[in-house]
């Protein structure tokens, strides 16, 4: 697998890395949180096994497809991780697609917007990208709130196979 290195996202208390399969752990307790499976998908990860099968087949496949994906984002002072955040490539959209999400324990310290800021300057700045997209489940008022806080505006909704559903749509030119 060809991976990208040393060009990733940076902000002030997070880092940003790519996940092995030593962060199986960390993915299974996130993508079974009830707000993960609700808004994002229940991608039916019940064991770390499943989830080193996705992290290598999907998450990583992605880095190697399209140069981009998912970063794990961890806290800098502690090392912990707190969530997921990153840019997605998806064939239905015409621009990539800003995706994050965060483990409960870590909403309301500002790090899905610190996050999210970072890698649109990284799409902007190291990227070259000029627009770039978001997408949320319809009843996800907080993730809505973030992106037009940050300087998206929603444009309707999209009817999107790859998730199976239709979500909210948001746009931002960089």
């Amino acid at each position: 697998m060809n991976l990208p290195s040393g060009r990733f996202p940076d902000s002030d208390r997070l880092r940003f890395k790519l996940p092995s399969r030593h962060d199986a752990a960390f993915y299974l307790k996130l993508m079974n949180e009830p707000d993960y499976l609700h808004f994002i998908a229940d991608h039916g990860l019940r064991t770390e096994e499943d989830v080193i099968e996705y992290i290598e087949n999907k998450t990583l496949a992605r880095f190697t497809k399209f140069g981009v994906g998912l970063w794990l984002v961890e806290e800098k002072d502690s090392g912990s991780p707190v969530g997921v955040c990153g840019i997605v490539v998806r064939r239905e959209l015409e621009h990539p697609d800003l995706g994050y999400g965060l483990l409960e324990a870590h909403r309301g310290k500002g790090y899905a917007k610190e996050a999210a800021e970072a890698v649109l300057e990284f799409a902007r700045k190291k990227l070259g990208l000029k627009t770039i997209c978001a997408i949320t489940h319809p009843d996800n008022v907080r993730s809505a709130h973030l992106l037009t806080k940050i300087g998206f505006a929603q444009d309707g909704q999209r009817e999107l196979s790859e998730i199976g559903s239709t979500a909210d749509f948001y746009i931002l030119d960089l």
